[in-house]
């Protein structure tokens, strides 16, 4: 493995910075009311899941500001990737987790609660990983259905 180096440390550190403070900064700024779009979209109907994604990106970006500090001397290119798309990854997901929710498909109780939803956001956000693994076991019994066998130990036709 190639070591990173320290002026592309130095990047990552300032990337995931302006995620955390950045989604902080624009969650005040939806709040107060001063953005009302974003590139032509107007926030109005979608304010609530801006929200969930800038917690998810909070989340995953602490996260991975945690790692940063922890491995700093074992950063390698590999993990570039890994740090440029975390907060991006936790922002999509924590939207979709609490659209499953609130469907009903995932099973959790947030009632009409936005700080409830928000929170658990943040905690996708922090948690993806685990998240992922819930995911992939949800799918697999959603699609893959029972895996059963014939008394020959032949898959059913």
């Amino acid at each position: 493995m190639i070591p990173v180096r320290p002026s592309y440390k130095f990047g990552i550190i300032g990337y995931l910075l302006a995620w955390f403070v950045g989604s902080f900064w624009f969650g005040g700024l939806l709040k107060s009311g001063t953005v009302t779009s974003v590139l032509g979209v107007h926030m109005a109907g979608l304010e609530h899941y801006v929200y969930y994604a800038l917690a998810g990106a909070i989340g995953g970006t602490l996260y991975a500001l945690r790692l940063l500090h922890e491995y700093y001397d074992q950063l390698t290119e590999r993990w570039l990737v890994w740090y440029l798309l975390r907060p991006i990854k936790c922002a999509g997901a924590s939207v979709m987790t609490i659209v499953l929710f609130q469907s009903g498909i995932m099973l959790l109780q947030t009632g009409n609660s936005v700080y409830a939803k928000i929170g658990i956001a943040f905690l996708v956000g922090f948690g993806y990983g685990k998240l992922m693994d819930k995911l992939k076991s949800l799918t697999e019994a959603l699609f893959n259905g029972s895996k059963e066998q014939t008394p020959d130990n032949k898959p059913p036709q």
